[in-house]
């Protein structure tokens, strides 16, 4: 973990009341991150990788509710912010990038207005000076004629392109972090690799702090500097990016990555973790991975603690595939 951390989340739990009983989306999660860095964090749909990233934004949507643990931003409780104190950060200082872009464009207002609206309500320009940001902002993410685009209607680009202009929307502020919930998957992969590179470099020059949500472990490879991976609402391995990918401590994440196809595997059939995730609500006694664990013994029946294996690694299991990762 490199120093000048800008976000620390401690302990953090987030439940969803049923008539059955709280659903624990989030349960217990430490993390931080530093200006400049780039977390990644993955695991299969339903792990608890959006409502983190929701959570750590303030907008986890009612009933739902954080009920326990800290969210230190530059220094300062979010837990305990206000919904007014929630909105001056939100776009500025904190900025989010969801998966479908239809969540974040008002359908009835033009592009240009959006993201100049989006820009002057966080900095005090004038509206000519603000359109030249975001004409730029809009060519950086490979929006091409972007004079013209500016007068268009969200429902007149294309899905991939309607993320392209969210993307841009959350550089405009080059906000202290970024939150990105699988940005890129509707992109090709030419505009994929262009806009990696793009929000790395933000990264590096503005000291932005970026959280990369996603399931496709190959894109977390080339943008993330450290690794977290989730299951069942924990973190149950994090570490180095390129060392955690060629020695993983964790046999879920060993699964994730056996499972991913290469030219390497090129023919053959792929591999696959037996079994699904479980439900929230009925999780297994001890460790959550247990039953689809190639490795599971009677001392899985305690759920592990999530422990230090090195000073930048650490892994929640009681027999680690590597020891000394």
């Amino acid at each position: 973990m490199t120093g000048n951390k800008i976000l620390s989340i401690q302990g953090l739990r987030t439940e969803f009341p049923t008539p059955h009983g709280p659903i624990v989306a989030v349960n217990g999660v430490d993390l931080e991150v530093a200006r400049g860095e780039v977390l990644g964090i993955v695991g299969e749909s339903g792990s608890g990788k959006t409502v983190l990233g929701l959570s750590a934004m303030g907008l986890i949507d009612l009933p739902g509710k954080v009920t326990a643990g800290r969210i230190l931003f530059g220094g300062q409780d979010l837990t305990r912010h206000t919904e007014a104190q929630w909105q001056a950060i939100r776009g500025k200082r904190m900025a989010m990038v969801f998966q479908d872009p239809t969540t974040s464009l008002n359908p009835v207002q033009r592009i240009g207005a959006q993201m100049i609206e989006a820009l002057q309500a966080h900095r005090d320009i004038s509206k000519d000076a603000a359109k030249r940001i975001v004409l730029e902002a809009m060519v950086r993410v490979g929006i091409n004629s972007p004079e013209e685009r500016l007068l268009s209607y969200p429902h007149q680009f294309s899905g991939g392109m309607r993320q392209r202009v969210v993307i841009a929307t959350a550089l405009l502020n080059e906000p202290d972090l970024i939150i990105a919930d699988e940005p890129t998957t509707a992109l090709d992969v030419t505009v994929q690799a262009q806009i990696l590179r793009d929000v790395r470099r933000l990264c590096q020059d503005a000291g932005t702090a970026l959280i990369w949500v996603s399931h496709d472990l190959g894109v977390v490879a080339q943008i993330a500097h450290r690794v977290a991976v989730m299951y069942a609402g924990r973190i149950v391995e994090q570490g180095i990016t390129n060392r955690l990918l060629k020695t993983p401590s964790h046999p879920y994440t060993a699964g994730l990555i056996a499972s991913m196809p290469t030219n390497a595997k090129r023919g053959e059939r792929l591999r696959s973790i037996p079994g699904g995730l479980p439900q929230l609500s009925n999780l297994p006694v001890g460790c959550a991975f247990a039953p689809r664990c190639a490795q599971a013994s009677a001392a899985c029946d305690v759920l592990p603690e999530l422990v230090s294996t090195s000073a930048e690694h650490a892994v929640r299991c009681v027999s680690p595939l590597n020891e000394a990762a």
